[in-house]
């Protein structure tokens, strides 16, 4: 961001990269998923955040509603409210997608490096 300094961001935010997708193969937990939305804020600069991607409907329903109010500044309560379609988000009808068991490769070095923090 300090070497281009953009006029805007057109952030991505696929959800296929969440736990539990269908037809992806990562780990994401919606909080992980949100924490790209909150880091980009952080620039100041205007961002345009689109959809794509994500196979497990209710899944891609709750983070892109969570990630819309951090774009937003809002804290979202994580009870879902009563509407017509609450029974697809059952049986916990809350707005959480929580990694699972699933592996992770992944080791605090090699995303450092990753990174380039070291």
């Amino acid at each position: 961001m300090d070497w281009y300094r953009p006029g805007a961001v057109v952030l991505q935010c696929g959800a296929d990269s969440l736990a539990s997708d269908k037809l992806g193969s990562f780990n994401l937990s919606m909080n992980g998923h949100a924490s790209c939305v909150a880091f980009m804020r952080t620039f100041n600069v205007p961002l345009i955040i689109v959809g794509g991607g994500g196979y497990t409907i209710r899944n891609v329903a709750r983070t892109w509603a969570y990630e819309t109010g951090i774009a937003c500044g809002v804290q979202m309560q994580r009870d879902l409210p009563f509407n017509e379609y609450i029974e697809y988000f059952g049986p916990e009808f809350k707005l959480d997608v929580p990694s699972n068991n699933m592996d992770n490769a992944n080791s605090r070095e090699y995303l450092d490096k990753i990174v380039g923090y070291k």
